[in-house]
C-alpha cells in the first residue's frame, strides 16, 4: 500500500511537472516572438541614430580639406590684390627678368633651376616652381609685375601649403600659367603653342562660366602628369571687368578613394556622386570611372539600383539624413561634402538588423529551454529529497510505534541529522518513542535503579574529576552541534523562503495569463523572479550540503575516536568550517600552513578536540570582546616526528599563569564561562591518547603558541 501511494505521488508529482513544462515552454516562445520583435524594433532604432551620427561625422571629416582648400584660394586672392595694388614696380621688372627667359620656340618659361631648386636672398631654397606663358600672350609691364608677384607668393603658399596640397597655380585664362609642384616639371616640356583654354579649371574661372565669381570646383578627371585622380578648386581674380586671373589647387582623391571604398560600417559600403548625378566613387564601378577618365552619368547608366538611390537622395525632405530605401530593403545615410557640394551616401543593408535581432531571439529561446529544464529538475530533486522521502520515513516510524516496537530500529531511519523543521520533528518523534518505553517499564525496575544509584553514590563522587573531564569533551561536540544548527538553519531558511515565493509568484502569474491580460513586463518579470529563486535555493541548499558534509565527518570522528588515515592539511580545513560560527562574529582571520598531501594515521576526532579546545581558549583568553585576530596553523613532519603548532596573536600571558595552564581547574575567566578544563583535556589527549608531548610558549602583547610533537 505505502508502495502504491509512492508511485500515485510520484506519477502526480511527473504529470504536474509535464503540464508546468508545457505552459512554461508556451510562455518560452511567445517571450522569444515578442523579444525578437522588440530587438529587430531597437535595432532600427539604434541603427538609424548611429547612421546619423556617422555619417554627419564622416561628412565634417571629408569636408575639411575642400574646406581647407577655399579658405587657402581665398586667402591667396585677398594678398594678391593687396601686393598688385602696393609692390614696386621696378623691383617686380629686376625680379620677372630674374625668373623668366625668353626661348627660342616663342615662349616665356621659367628658368629650370627654379624648379631644381635656387638659394634665395633670404638664405631659404626654392624648388618645385615651373611656369610657361604663352606664345599668343603679349608680355607687357603690366603681366610682368602680376606673375613677378604670383611667383613671390609662391615660394611663400606653395611650401606652407603641400603637406596638405599637392600643387598650387597662379595662371591666366589664356593658357599661361606659374605652379607649384614639386616632382612634376610638366611645364618645362610643354608645347610652346599649348592651348589649356578648353580644360574646365581654365574656363570655369571666366565670367561667361561663373557669372557669381564665387569659388568653384571641377568634376573628377585623371591627370597623366601625377597619374592621379583628382578635382580642382578654382578662385577668380578680377582686376576688372574684361581682366581676369585665378589661382587654384589640385586635390588627389586616391586617399579619399580608399578611405571611402575601404572605410565603411561592417556589412555597409560608400559612395559619393555629384548633385547631377555624376558619380565620383563607388566600389562596384572603379574601372568604368577609368575607363571614361572620370565622368560617369547615373542617369545615362542602365544600373536601376544607382538610379534609384540618385532620386531617392535627390528628392529626399532638406534635414532628413537617414532615408529608407524600400525597393533594395537598405537604409541610406545621406550627407554632403562640403565644397565640391558631392552626396556621400552610406548604404546599409536591413539584412544585417535581421541577422542580430534572429541571433539575438534564439539566444533567448535557448536559454529559456535551459532554465525550464534546470527549474523542473531543481525542483522534482527538491520536492523528492526534501519531503517525499522524510514523509516516508516518519510513516515507517509510525507504523513501528503504533505496533509497540519502541528499540532503536523503529527511529533509526528518520532524519535526526537534519537542521530544520523536519529534523525538529524528527528529534521530537524520536523523544516521544523514548518517553513511551519508559512509560511501559514497571515502578519495581525505577525502584531498584534508584536504589542502585544511591549504592554507587560515593563511588560516582570519586568518577567526578573523570565525569567533568568527559563532560567537558562532550560540550565541545555540542558547541560544534549548535554553531552548525545555526548555520545551516539560516541556508534552509531561505530556502523555504524562496519556494514559499516562488509558489506564490507562480500562483500571480498564472492568474494574470488566465485572465489574458499578459503583458511582456511581466513575462519579463516572471522569468527573472523564477531564475532569481532558482539561484538563491540551488546555492542555499549546496552550501547547507557542504556545511552537513563536514559536520558528518568531524562529530563521527569525535564520537567514535577510531584510527585511521587522514590528510592532515584538508581534515584540519573541515574542523575550521565547523568552527566558523564562533569566528564569524568578528571576523577572526585563520591561517593554515602545510602539505596538502602530508597523511596520518591516527585518531581524527582527537585533533578535531585539540583544534577546538584551542580556538575556545583564544577566544576567551586571548582576545577582548571587541578585537579581531588571527589565528596560524603550521604543520610539518622531521625524521621521527610529526609537529603541529597552534598560534594566536592575542594578549600572551605571563609567567605564573603559564606554568599553571595544563592544570585541571585553572582558569582566570571563571566569570565568563571558563571551566578550567579545555587545556587539560589537551594535555591529557596529547600525552595519554597520542602518545606525545605538548608545550607553550607565551609572552604579555605577544600572543601564545602550542606546539605538538608526535611520534611517527
Amino acid at each position: 500500500m505505502s508502495l502504491h501511494k509512492s508511485q500515485s505521488k510520484q506519477s502526480l508529482t511527473r504529470t504536474t511537472l509535464i503540464k508546468m513544462g508545457i505552459r512554461i515552454a508556451i510562455i518560452i516562445i511567445a517571450v522569444t516572438l515578442v523579444s525578437y520583435w522588440h530587438v529587430m524594433s531597437n535595432f532600427e532604432i539604434q541603427t538609424v541614430a548611429q547612421l546619423e551620427k556617422y555619417i554627419v561625422e564622416r561628412g565634417h571629416r571629408e569636408s575639411k580639406l575642400f574646406q581647407l582648400a577655399e579658405d587657402n584660394l581665398a586667402a591667396f586672392r585677398k594678398n594678391f590684390l593687396v601686393r598688385l595694388k602696393n609692390s614696386d614696380d621696378e623691383y617686380l621688372q629686376k625680379r620677372f627678368d630674374q625668373v623668366f627667359q625668353k626661348l627660342d620656340d616663342g615662349s616665356t618659361r621659367m628658368r629650370p633651376e627654379y624648379y631644381h631648386g635656387i638659394k634665395q636672398t633670404d638664405g631659404t631654397v626654392v624648388q618645385g616652381i615651373t611656369g610657361f606663358i604663352h606664345t599668343k600672350s603679349s608680355v607687357t609691364a603690366e603681366l610682368r609685375r602680376r606673375f613677378a608677384i604670383g611667383y613671390e607668393m609662391l615660394t611663400t603658399y606653395g611650401p606652407a601649403w603641400f603637406h596638405r596640397f599637392d600643387n598650387l597655380y597662379f595662371a591666366i585664362p589664356d593658357s599661361s600659367i606659374i605652379i607649384y609642384w614639386p616632382g612634376v616639371d610638366w611645364y618645362l616640356k610643354a608645347p610652346p603653342d599649348l592651348d589649356r583654354t578648353e580644360d574646365e579649371w581654365v574656363y570655369m574661372a571666366t565670367p561667361e562660366h561663373n557669372q557669381s565669381r564665387k569659388i568653384t570646383w571641377t568634376a573628377l578627371y585623371y591627370d597623366p602628369a601625377s597619374e592621379s585622380w583628382m578635382v580642382s578648386c578654382i578662385q577668380p581674380i578680377d582686376i576688372s571687368e574684361q581682366d581676369h586671373l585665378l589661382v587654384g589647387t589640385d586635390i588627389l582623391l586616391n586617399q579619399l578613394f580608399e578611405r571611402t571604398i575601404n572605410d565603411h560600417l561592417e556589412g555597409a559600403y560608400n559612395m559619393i556622386f555629384r548633385e547631377d548625378g555624376h558619380l565620383v566613387v563607388h566600389p562596384n564601378y572603379l574601372a568604368k570611372i577609368r575607363e571614361t577618365n572620370g565622368p560617369f552619368e547615373i542617369l545615362e547608366h542602365g544600373d536601376q539600383y544607382l538610379r534609384n538611390i540618385f532620386q531617392l537622395v535627390k528628392h529626399k525632405s532638406g534635414d532628413l539624413t537617414v532615408i529608407e530605401n524600400a525597393k533594395n530593403d537598405e537604409y541610406l545615410a545621406v550627407t554632403k561634402i562640403t565644397g565640391p557640394d558631392w552626396h556621400l551616401v552610406t548604404a546599409y543593408p536591413k539584412s544585417l538588423l535581421t541577422r542580430l535581432a534572429f541571433d539575438t531571439a534564439r539566444f533567448i529561446l535557448i536559454l529559456g529551454i535551459i532554465s525550464l529544464f534546470i527549474e523542473i529538475t531543481v525542483i522534482f530533486l527538491v520536492l523528492r529529497r526534501q519531503v517525499a522521502q522524510p514523509l516516508q520515513e516518519f510513516l515507517g516510524a509510525t507504523k513501528q510505534i503504533a505496533s509497540g516496537n519502541f528499540n532503536a530500529e523503529a527511529t533509526q531511519n528518520l532524519p535526526l541529522t537534519r537542521h530544520d523543521e523536519i529534523g525538529d520533528l524528527a528529534q521530537s518523534f524520536n523523544g516521544m518513542a523514548g518517553q513511551l518505553k519508559n512509560s511501559f517499564e514497571t515502578l519495581d525496575a525505577k525502584v531498584v535503579e534508584r536504589t542502585g544509584q544511591l549504592n554507587d553514590k560515593i563511588e560516582e563522587l570519586t568518577q567526578t574529576r573523570h565525569e567533568l573531564v568527559q563532560s567537558e569533551k562532550m560540550a565541545s561536540l555540542g558547541r560544534l552541534v549548535a554553531g552548525i544548527a545555526h548555520e545551516i538553519n539560516t541556508p534552509i531558511g531561505i530556502c523555504v523562503t524562496a519556494s514559499s515565493l516562488l509558489d506564490e509568484q507562480t500562483h500571480e502569474f498564472t492568474a494574470i495569463f488566465e485572465s489574458g491580460k499578459m503583458k511582456r513586463s511581466a513575462l519579463g518579470q516572471f522569468i527573472n523572479d523564477v531564475h532569481d529563486n532558482n539561484t538563491q535555493v540551488l546555492s542555499n541548499l549546496n552550501r547547507a550540503a557542504e556545511l552537513v558534509q563536514s559536520f558528518k565527518q568531524v562529530a563521527v570522528d569525535q564520537v567514535s575516536e577510531e584510527k585511521r588515515n587522514f590528510k592532515v592539511k584538508a581534515y584540519v580545513e573541515e574542523i575550521f568550517l565547523n568552527l566558523r560560527p564562533k569566528l564569524k562574529p568578528l571576523a577572526h582571520q585563520v591561517q593554515l600552513h602545510g602539505d596538502e598531501e602530508l597523511t596520518l594515521n591516527s585518531y581524527p576526532g582527537v585533533f578535531s578536540q585539540i583544534l577546538t579546545n584551542f580556538v575556545i581558549n583564544s577566544l576567551l583568553h586571548a582576545y577582548e570582546a571587541d578585537e579581531v585576530g588571527t589565528l596560524t596553523v603550521n604543520f610539518y613532519t622531521t625524521d621521527e616526528q610529526f609537529i603541529l603548532q597552534y598560534q594566536d596573536d592575542g594578549k600572551g600571558m605571563t609567567d605564573e599563569i603559564k606554568s599553571q595552564v595544563f592544570e585541571p581547574f585553572f582558569t582566570t575567566k571563571r566569570a565568563r564561562g571558563g571551566t578550567g578544563l579545555g587545556l587539560h583535556i589537551v594535555y591529557n589527549l596529547v600525552t595519554q591518547r597520542l602518545g606525545g608531548q605538548i608545550r607553550v610558549e607565551s609572552q604579555l602583547e605577544q600572543g601564545t603558541t602550542f606546539t605538538i610533537e608526535l611520534p611517527l
